[in-house]
């Protein structure tokens, strides 16, 4: 990512006012294996803090400065020591293989990146993936088709994995946004 990206980025999180996580994450919960977790541009940490209260030892990865500030000030405070926060750019970060129990990828497509967080799971490890798909482009942001998934894209992206839930939908939020989504959780065997 560029700087002028960055700076979007650290503006937009400085401006966070919090939200629970997903509700496919809190769908799929008892179904992810326990362990150590990747939260995939975790943003704010809204998904970090939510496994890290569910006893998950988590490492938090995110471009933005501000992000990573506002996640390891909300894990102070609420002394959750397992979960570590980390700047970096996702696109040159060096995951290590068979290393994760779980991956959390929400909200964030970077399709070179995929092949990658598989290697990246342990024999057992699930991949909990969701996103927006081609369709959110008619109801809102975001609307750039590189940051869309097409039909069943997802389902050929996890390719490799068992997929164990697959769903692409229109969804609504507590607040009421609507927005179209596709999610999956694979598990590498």
């Amino acid at each position: 990512m560029s700087l002028n990206e960055r700076a979007d980025w650290d503006l937009r999180h400085r401006e966070w006012r919090g939200a629970g996580p997903e509700s496919f994450v809190l769908e799929l919960l008892p179904l992810l294996p326990r362990g150590l977790a990747l939260d995939v541009a975790c943003g704010a940490g809204r998904h970090s803090i939510f496994l890290g209260r569910c006893g998950y030892r988590v490492h938090a990865v995110d471009f933005s400065l501000a992000a990573i500030e506002h996640l390891a000030r909300s894990a102070r405070q609420e002394r959750l020591e397992k979960v570590q926060c980390l700047v970096a750019d996702l696109e040159h970060y060096p995951l290590p293989a068979d290393y994760y129990d779980l991956i959390v990828n929400i909200n964030y497509l970077d399709r070179q990146l995929i092949p990658r967080l598989k290697r990246a799971l342990k024999p057992g490890g699930a991949l909990l993936f969701e996103t927006f798909l081609i369709d959110q482009a008619q109801v809102g942001h975001p609307s750039n088709p590189r940051f869309l998934l097409g039909h069943y894209e997802l389902r050929e992206l996890m390719a490799g994995l068992e997929l164990t839930r697959y769903r692409e939908c229109l969804t609504v939020s507590p607040e009421g946004v609507k927005s179209w989504r596709a999610g999956a959780l694979g598990r590498r065997q």
